[in-house]
């Protein structure tokens, strides 16, 4: 009979390989977990993880499958960026996974023998220290990612063009502190700039309300253990913002702030927090990134007279489903090979032999490594077309595919993270690419292929009109974002009065 002890030894032994980055391995030792304790969740999870982190899709269904049955019929609950990236969870799972999750750490919270403060959900979520402050509207930032990573590279042109006279944006960072180009830059953008990796999640939010915050804005996602802040309810208005293409459930957030492509009326129901909707594209853009340069195929190992289709997001976000449709292009237009990004060992044998059953030659999959964000952006204008991946898009890769002059085709579905690229080429008047069946998705791709004129069309277009599109005008979208943040915190109890009755 199998114990408990047996369970720990495995799962200590298959953490390990996690820790080291040794996935494969550590697939195979949380695997050895899921098939003597086959109701164990956390393994399942962490082997399914560790398998889309190198496509290893030997149990792809299987693992599937466990973990959404889970949610949906055993109150269990998984979290993160992986069911995101799942065809098998709905927008309706995903809704219960945010408020069953924003419900655990609710009640963990308000049960803390350490509580010294408002909880979520609480009767006192209303008390008198949730008006208004005086003076500009102040707005913190809590993340982890104010150094050379996507939510800063995005945001910082947002910060610098702020409104200093009616706004103070203060940041709160307990992630690593790099001294990177990047991390100076959105230092030098905030009014204040606090390190709080230190604190305990209870003194953090302590700190927010003593800083008198209106708004603070959360830039990581549910699975991060800093959530527990926003379960302390330390500002009166707290809202989801960019880094996390899903719902958080109330009571952590009150908004999760998105547009009208990401989340269109119609589909509000799957988000049990409200939708304050940018009047464009919720995504901002930096206008200073690096312009495209030209770099010869060959630098890359790309074929000179190939049409090269590609897709440079992380591996995680390619499932086998998506991954057939793209096989059956490249066996319909044998002129075409595809590149992929590896960022981490296995990815490019495992795709290459995923090919290889689906009928395709492996030799016309190149890979890429992760490279600076200069050169990165000059490689991709080495590319015909990007291929969006379904359901969980690109997001900043393909904000970036756009500024390099690449036209994107993308798939939309229901959740909000297989609408971004939808909205980013709304963004700059290239809705007509968005598919919304997978038919759809390989017409519009072969269409392109097949009609040069038409393809270089769009080339000339994204990068003639670069400095016009809206996708890429901060100071617009600067404006936009206070508006909205101005429009709910008027929604707050009036600031007291500093003349006397």
């Amino acid at each position: 009979m199998e114990t408990s002890l047996d369970r720990a030894a495995l799962l200590s032994r298959a953490r390990e390989h996690h820790a080291r980055g040794e996935l494969d391995k550590a697939r195979i030792g949380y695997q050895l977990v899921v098939d003597r304790f086959p109701r164990d969740i956390e393994a399942t999870a962490q082997e399914l993880l560790c398998s889309i982190h190198i496509c290893q899709w030997q149990r792809y269904e299987y693992l599937q499958r466990v973990l959404r049955d889970t949610v949906r019929h055993a109150g269990g609950n998984v979290v993160g960026e992986p069911v995101l990236a799942s065809p098998f969870f709905d927008a309706d799972d995903l809704r219960t996974i945010a408020h069953r999750h924003a419900q655990t750490i609710c009640g963990k919270v308000a049960n803390s023998p350490q509580r010294s403060h408002t909880v979520a959900g609480q009767p006192d979520d209303l008390s008198p220290e949730h008006a208004r402050t005086p003076g500009r509207l102040r707005v913190g930032f809590l993340g982890a990612d104010f150094h050379d990573q996507a939510t800063t590279y995005l945001m910082v042109g947002l910060i610098e063009h702020h409104d200093r006279t009616g706004f103070e944006y203060i940041a709160y960072d307990y992630g690593p502190a790099p001294d990177d180009a990047a991390r100076r830059r959105i230092i030098a953008a905030f009014d204040q700039f606090s390190r709080v990796a230190h604190l305990a999640n209870r003194d953090i939010a302590d700190q927010i309300r003593r800083d008198h915050i209106d708004v603070l804005i959360f830039l990581r996602n549910p699975a991060d253990p800093r959530c527990d802040v926003l379960a302390m309810r330390p500002a009166p208005l707290q809202l989801a913002y960019l880094y996390n293409p899903s719902g958080f459930g109330f009571p952590l957030v009150d908004y999760l702030i998105a547009d009208s492509i990401v989340v269109p009326p119609e589909l509000e129901h799957h988000y049990t927090e409200r939708i304050a909707r940018l009047p464009r594209c919720y995504q901002p853009n930096d206008i200073r990134r690096p312009l495209p340069q030209a770099l010869p195929r060959e630098q890359f190992g790309l074929p000179r007279d190939r049409f090269v289709l590609a897709n440079m997001g992380s591996p995680f976000k390619i499932t086998p489903a998506i991954f057939d449709i793209w096989c059956e292009i490249l066996r319909r237009h044998p002129g075409c090979v595809l590149w992929l990004l590896e960022p981490r060992d296995d990815v490019a044998a495992n795709l290459r032999r995923e090919a290889s059953i689906r009928g395709v030659d492996p030799c016309r999959l190149v890979f890429a490594a992760l490279e600076p964000t200069d050169r990165h952006i000059s490689r991709l204008a080495c590319a015909d077309l990007m291929l969006d991946t379904y359901p969980y898009g690109g997001h900043t890769g393909s904000s970036d595919a756009l500024w390099a002059g690449v036209p994107l085709v993308t798939l939309a579905g229901e959740t909000f993270a297989s609408r971004v690229a939808a909205s980013l080429l709304g963004a700059v008047g290239l809705y007509d690419l968005v598919a919304h069946s997978g038919s759809g998705y390989v017409q519009t791709i072969s269409r392109l292929i097949e009609d040069r004129p038409r393809h270089e069309a769009y080339r000339a277009y994204l990068a003639a009109q670069r400095p016009n599109l809206p996708l890429f005008d901060i100071q617009t979208y600067a404006r936009d974002f206070e508006r909205m943040l101005a429009g709910l915190a008027a929604t707050l109890p009036a600031p007291p009065s500093s003349t006397p009755a």
